[in-house]
């Protein structure tokens, strides 16, 4: 069976939608989204496709586009992700997609539907309780608009450290190259940095590689407090994406790091190649420390539901021999 021709309106916005496999989590932390991000920024420039509006989630990215063709946008969205699968498994060592090779799209014509889809997109972290407004999440890039530093102290390059002077340098080099930023060299430039000082790095690096046509996305509103009053009026909508949602606060995913973090130490993307006993073992582990459901459980370690579930099942009749066994042997005694 063929795939479904796209729609596609020239000279209108492209909202599209990826999707993790299975709804696995795949950005765990602050390497993960640095290096996806800084793949997709340099593929974009380098296929001249306008980015209008991008959002990161643990499980999926949305964004909004402009381009002369869907055949750009399909092959801009096909070298991106191959790149950043096989950096991401190179990392690791595992093997296999990590996005849904369909990804969704649909072609937004007329200022009404584009806004309404820019609210949509921005909100995302808000629906899930990530941050109160959408100028409050990093990994929408909102606040980057007309603003530097939103998430660190400005400071003049003189009174930074020498660490952190060269890895913005680095950082500047890399970016005007047209090169991303790899998973090694991004643990080195943070390894050595304190926590501010890594705060001031990450606001660096996404201005120095920013892909955002922020004058054509603002254009829609009188202005950037405009468009974020829109989205506190109200979270947007878009029915002609399939979204898949998975209801619950994502917030539990931080609490589940932490557990992770504790168990296996970093970087936690590592659970999702742990052998299976392994897995199992703290899946146990973030179902006693934390109020995640198993659905959240599964999608964290890289585990089909089935398989948690039938985990769960052996693991609580254990339990229910031991226990009858105890009984028995106290009422022979």
């Amino acid at each position: 069976m063929g795939y479904k021709k796209r729609k596609f309106i020239p000279g209108e916005c492209m909202h599209v939608y990826q999707r993790t496999i299975n709804g696995f989590n795949i950005f765990y932390d602050r390497e993960d989204f640095i290096v996806f991000y800084t793949i997709f920024s340099v593929v974009a420039k380098a296929y001249d496709i306008v980015v209008l509006e991008m959002c990161m989630m643990i499980d999926h990215v949305h964004m909004l586009l402009s381009s002369e063709s869907m055949s750009e946008i399909s092959d801009f969205v096909r070298h991106y992700t191959s790149l950043f699968v096989r950096v991401y498994n190179d990392a690791v060592s595992r093997k296999g997609p990590l996005f849904h090779k369909s990804f969704g799209s649909a072609p937004k014509k007329g200022s009404k539907k584009i806004r309404s889809t820019i609210v949509y997109i921005g909100n995302n972290p808000v629906e899930k309780t990530l941050c109160p407004t959408a100028d409050k999440y990093r990994w929408n890039y909102l606040a980057y608009i007309g603003n530097a530093n939103p998430f660190s102290e400005p400071k003049p390059l003189s009174s930074c450290s020498v660490r952190l002077r060269n890895a913005m340098k680095e950082v500047d080099k890399s970016a005007s190259s047209g090169r991303f930023l790899s998973y090694a060299q991004t643990r080195r430039m943070f390894g050595k940095l304190s926590d501010g000082e890594k705060e001031i790095l990450t606001d660096h690096i996404i201005k120095a590689y920013s892909p955002f046509d922020e004058e054509v996305l603002l254009s829609f509103y009188d202005s950037k407090e405009d468009m974020l009053h829109a989205m506190k009026a109200t979270a947007g909508s878009d029915y002609d994406i399939k979204e898949k949602y998975y209801s619950g606060s994502d917030m539990i995913y931080r609490d589940m790091m932490r557990v992770a973090m504790d168990y296996c130490g970093a970087p936690v993307r590592t659970v999702t190649v742990m052998k299976p006993d392994l897995k199992f073992e703290l899946a146990k582990l973030l179902q006693q420390r934390t109020n995640a459901t198993m659905m959240q459980i599964s999608k964290f370690l890289h585990l089909k539901l089935s398989k948690v579930r039938d985990e769960y099942l052996a693991d609580s009749q254990r339990d229910d021999g031991l226990s009858c066994r105890t009984e028995l042997a106290g009422q022979t005694s």
